[in-house]
């Protein structure tokens, strides 16, 4: 650029910009010399022509809400589009045009002049998990669109409104599942111009029948209109005792809306509904979730397990339930499982005209894991089971690193309340059960005064008085014993003539009686002695005479009590 090109440049826009001061500061003295025509051509756009003018001129807008015209563009043309950056609901828009010496002024009306464009449906379906009809519609195509109107009814009612242009999601508030609504959506702007309404988009009620102890069910929908490429197939999905979901059967849109079909014996609930799929494949609608609890035929009006437990005299776990008397015709079924394994069942029994139940499990390895039942008593249609709260055996076990011994077991399930226990001991020197503590809790440490050696433990739960059928009842575990690890320490001589430290054994806490041994040879391999009863050792005599001072070896079996055999071998002196 040559230096009188910048100069020139330079006296243009130092008199733009005196014009402009002179149309802001002292709009009056400024002469509208030059003819301006302004219109709006579309949305958002007006056209400005005007003559009598040549050279550059600036153009300049003024919105209502602004307070001081704003420059838009500089041309040598007689004409100049405005593209707004905003929607105008029917404002005057002034314009400016200001050349070297003139200036014109001119005001237009813009509007949103162009038609709303409307939403376009997506699905009407239920939300199974809510219960509520959840309508879903594409957004309108202008970039204005402040929200929408849900309408319903015919004819269409506006019942809320949706605000947010990609707002397309709504949930209707209704309890009325089995009642079918027509909806409309309607789009509005900015300038509160409303599109045309949908056509009208429905939802899907499925209804069911059935007949007592019928294994048939009636299944019948209405039809689903105005899907996005239309509906393609009705498929129908039930769930039969709470199991997954399944597709049952898969029926042409055209095709009847009414379908037959037999449910299992065993099935005491079930639960279906109607999927509506597109004809691409991309949409569904589903119906209301329908569940039928069949209708039950006589059957008792309660049943609960009073008591599981283990008793000192049987081998067998002992059940007692409890049903309405009077029932004493029916036949209820045993449930038992281990840990998270599904009950199955393993006996049956009859009431007693009082409605006692009473059952005995004489092949559970009550010793080794708890087991868990529960009673169950289906209608006379032999369905619609009902069963009673679970109950488990208490399983015990004892351990100790050397340390103080701790009692634990499972907490006793089948009781509401407050249960308490009572932790019981016996040893081959104390035969009787002996109650040696009570907790609320289901662990014990028990006290150092404990028998020596061989022990046995159990558990008696007692229900508490704020228990649901305040019966006051007790529950025993299974039996647990201890057997403490052997401590043994052989002495290195002993002197069998003096009144103490006279005999030659092991020295020990604890020996168990299985698996032990005990012997002692002479130094030419002779054996002198030998015993598996920890009780006795050696008293230096071999053939009624004692043996001479001198080394001798031993030989000793023992057995630990996780079951570990042991064997030691040393020597040690006959003093004389």
């Amino acid at each position: 650029m040559n230096r009188s090109s910048f100069i020139h440049i330079q006296m243009v826009c130092s008199r733009t910009l005196l014009l402009l001061f002179l149309v802001l500061a002292l709009p009056r003295a400024v002469a509208d010399t030059i003819p301006l025509l302004a219109q709006q051509t579309a949305l958002r756009t007006v056209n400005l022509s005007w003559s009598g003018t040549s050279g550059t001129v600036s153009i300049l807008r003024q919105y209502p809400d602004d307070l001081q015209p704003i420059m838009l563009a500089t041309t040598t043309l007689n004409s100049w589009t405005d593209v707004q950056g905003r929607t105008l609901c029917g404002d005057t828009v002034r314009y400016t045009v200001c050349g070297n010496t003139d200036t014109g002024f001119a005001a237009v009306y813009v509007s949103d002049n162009e038609p709303t464009s409307p939403a376009q449906w997506g699905v009407v379906t239920m939300d199974h998990t809510t219960q509520q009809i959840v309508l879903q519609w594409q957004p309108s195509n202008d970039t204005d669109i402040m929200g929408y109107l849900v309408c319903e009814g015919i004819p269409s009612m506006a019942i809320d409104t949706v605000f947010g242009r990609f707002n397309t999601l709504y949930a209707y508030p209704t309890e009325d599942s089995i009642r079918v609504h027509q909806f409309r959506i309607c789009a509005f702007d900015s300038c509160r111009q409303a599109s045309a309404l949908t056509e009208q988009c429905n939802n899907i009620v499925l209804l069911l029948e059935n007949e007592l102890c019928s294994q048939t069910i009636t299944a019948t929908w209405n039809r689903y209109f105005n899907m996005p490429s239309g509906v393609g197939s009705y498929e129908i999905w039930t769930s039969e005792n709470n199991e997954p979901y399944q597709r049952r059967n898969v029926l042409p849109a055209e095709g009847s809306t009414t379908l037959s079909f037999n449910v299992a014996v065993g099935c005491t609930v079930l639960r279906a509904y109607i999927r509506a799929v597109s004809t691409d494949g991309t949409q569904t609608a589903l119906s209301n979730l329908v569940t039928i609890d069949f209708e039950a035929a006589e059957r008792p009006q309660y049943i609960y397990l009073r008591r599981v437990s283990i008793d000192d005299d049987s081998p067998c776990v002992q059940i007692l339930g409890a049903t309405q008397p009077g029932w004493d015709n029916s036949e209820f079924r045993v449930y038992r499982r281990t840990a998270n394994a599904t009950p199955s069942i393993v006996g049956v029994c009859q009431p007693s005209p009082q409605g006692e139940l009473r059952w005995q499990d004489c092949q559970a390895r009550y010793d080794e894991t708890a087991y868990s039942y529960l009673l169950a008593v289906t209608d006379a249609c032999g369905r619609n089971e009902m069963r009673s709260d679970e109950a488990q055996t208490i399983l015990p076990t004892v351990s100790s690193d050397r340390g103080p011994l701790v009692l634990s077991w499972n907490h006793y399930l089948g009781w509401t309340g407050n249960t308490t226990y009572r932790v019981y001991v016996s040893s081959p020197d104390q035969p009787q059960w002996q109650l040696t503590a009570s907790t609320s809790d289901n662990s014990v440490t028990l006290a150092d005064n404990q028998p020596v050696g061989l022990r046995s433990y159990k558990v008696v739960a007692c229900e508490g008085p704020d228990s649901r059928y305040q019966h006051g009842d007790t529950v025993q575990s299974a039996i647990v014993s201890y057997t403490p690890p052997a401590d043994i320490w052989m002495p290195n001589a002993f002197t069998p003539l003096e009144n103490s430290n006279n005999t030659y054994g092991p020295k020990s806490v604890f020996i168990n009686p299985e698996g032990y041994s005990f012997a002692i040879f002479n130094r030419h391999g002779i054996l002198l002695f030998s015993t598996t009863d920890p009780s006795l050792h050696w008293d230096g005599r071999y053939k009624g005479q004692i043996q001479p001072a001198g080394s001798y070896v031993y030989t000793l079996s023992y057995r630990q009590s996780n079951g570990a055999d042991c064997q030691r071998t040393g020597s040690f002196l006959l003093i004389l």
